[in-house]
């Protein structure tokens, strides 16, 4: 009998940096292209045939659940469901919320992140590996130039916004084992703050490089180039429109 695997994708936040964006509609609505940005990231999944989806929802959450009500009430071989986890509630309260109803492996993405992400390749790593968690990490990129000096204040190096290959940034795709419920603590109600920094600290989570196309979607700047990419075809996370 084939595994089933549910998504979980955390959709509660406000979105502040995105405003005016997001005004008026929750962060996961805010648009690339025709499509929410929620969407982009389901129809990755849906892609690689993980289609069993739940959207836990918080603020505005009743735009979310009336969007793929309506768009996806007739589209079969995809379940779509969006659970109302609490306007205040912070992440890991959220997750918490869903352990006693997901699969026994499961994805978890945040609702703001884009990449051409090979899942199934990122599935295969964490059964290797048997870990409770398996994080995809990407190489960190700053916006800012970097300059290196000596003791004598001199500088002798600068990079423009380089790739730094020996940092990496956690790029908010995750499969954990449902064990990640016995191992919950409370250190913080934010699951980066909190259990992130635990299940690395004992050496329980795997990271999967991810050496493709990565991006955030956090500021009204990151829209507009995300945008801009959509519209003169260089989405590289669309994978699924590629077919």
């Amino acid at each position: 009998m084939k595994e089933e695997y549910d998504v979980i994708i955390l959709c509660g936040g406000k979105g502040t940096r995105l405003y005016p964006l997001t005004a008026d509609i929750p962060k996961p609505m805010v648009k690339i292209g025709d499509l929410p940005v929620i969407e982009h990231i389901i129809k990755l999944y849906e892609f690689y045939g993980y289609r069993n989806i739940k959207l836990l929802t918080g603020y505005k959450g009743e735009g979310i659940q009336n969007y793929f009500e309506d768009k996806y009430k007739d589209r079969r071989g995809i379940n779509i469901q969006c659970i109302d986890t609490g306007e205040n509630s912070d992440t890991a309260e959220r997750i918490w919320q869903i352990r006693n109803t997901v699969t026994n492996t499961f994805f978890l993405s945040y609702s703001d992140v884009l990449a051409d992400l090979n899942l199934a390749s990122m599935l295969k790593f964490h059964k290797k590996h048997k870990k409770a968690g398996t994080m995809a990490v990407y190489p960190l990129t700053t916006s800012y130039g970097i300059v290196r000096f000596d003791e004598d204040k001199i500088a002798y190096e600068y990079l423009e916004k380089p790739i730094i290959k020996s940092l990496f940034i956690n790029a908010g795709f995750f499969i954990f084992n449902s064990t990640l419920f016995d191992l919950w603590e409370w250190s913080s109600t934010d699951f980066s703050k909190g259990m992130l920094v635990k299940l690395c600290r004992e050496r329980l989570i795997a990271c999967y490089e991810h050496k493709g196309f990565w991006s955030g979607m956090d500021t009204v700047r990151e829209n507009e180039i995300l945008n801009e990419m959509w519209r003169t075809g260089k989405a590289k996370w669309a994978v699924w429109k590629k077919q």
